[in-house]
């Protein structure tokens, strides 16, 4: 049976001058997803990732 460890990020973006709400969102997930860590579920600015234990 799979095991998994999970985490809780609440995300709020600060935008920079030049750059889109988007393109922060897309980093900051892409940084997350290159670590293993997959979406499982979203409510406001709280994201809920998953990965499975090694």
């Amino acid at each position: 049976m799979k095991q998994f460890e999970y985490r809780v990020e609440d995300i709020q973006v600060q935008l920079k001058a030049n750059k889109k709400f988007s393109e922060v969102m897309e980093e900051k997930l892409n940084s997350l997803g290159k670590d293993g860590w997959e979406l499982a579920g979203v409510n406001g600015t709280v994201f809920y990732f998953k990965k499975e234990e090694k």
